[in-house]
């Protein structure tokens, strides 16, 4: 068992550890949660959900994993639809208001554009529903209905029309269970003040995860600096 920070190189909260791509979702907390058949036999449930629905959201709160179950998903939705389309919007509070609407405009247009090229049966997926105007949500919408095609998309809120395919929640066991996944090669001294600063956080089902790593990034960061201090 590693006993010092100095022998941990990397920070295992950076972006190349916890994007949505890089994590297995879970469905439950526990040593089974990211087993392949309790995975699959989750994903095998909401893909017949799927099919049956024909429009469906994956729906939650910010960064409670609505990204990273459709990151889990997306393998099995490509063997299961003779094509598959997958579009990721994102919001940058950064960009000025006039910069945001225009992104959202030329986004519902590459998804417009996009869905011509769908075979009938195919599947159109949207990470960030409610990134695109209302009126091409509407566009959309009516389009792959038209062309018999499948919807998925997440989203902040439930919608009229949709079937809610799964709804994203954080509780404090799931995210010690994430956060000891990240930790399994770091040295005990930094599991035990990660696990330190879990216990004194208020950790609710509405909890932003993503950010909540972001700020134990830093933690690790600031504790690596603190080690090399004491070791120079």
């Amino acid at each position: 068992m590693k006993s010092s920070f100095e022998f941990q190189p990397t920070n295992p909260f950076s972006t190349s550890f916890i994007a949505p791509s890089q994590v297995v979702y879970r469905f439950s907390h526990g040593a089974n949660a990211t087993s392949p058949h309790n995975v699959d036999s989750h994903l095998e449930s909401l893909l017949a959900k799927l099919k049956s629905s024909r429009r469906a959201l994956i729906v939650g709160p910010h960064g409670t994993g609505k990204s990273t179950l459709l990151h889990t998903f997306l393998p099995k939705l490509q063997r299961s639809f003779p094509q598959v389309a997958f579009h990721q919007l994102n919001n940058d509070p950064s960009m000025s208001l006039w910069k945001r609407l225009g992104e959202r405009f030329r986004a519902g247009k590459r998804i417009r554009d996009g869905l011509m090229e769908l075979p009938q049966d195919g599947l159109l997926v949207v990470d960030g529903w409610e990134q695109m105007t209302h009126l091409s949500r509407l566009r959309v919408a009516r389009i792959a209905s038209n062309r018999k095609l499948t919807l998925l998309a997440t989203c902040h809120y439930r919608m009229p029309g949709w079937t809610v395919l799964h709804e994203t929640r954080a509780n404090s066991k799931l995210i010690r269970s994430l956060a000891d996944d990240l930790l399994s090669d770091s040295p005990y001294e930094l599991r035990k003040m990660i696990d330190g600063h879990l216990k004194d956080r208020r950790l609710t089902p509405t909890t932003n995860v993503r950010e909540l790593w972001f700020e134990m990034y830093d933690v690790v960061e600031d504790a690596h600096a603190h080690e090399l201090k004491f070791h120079s």
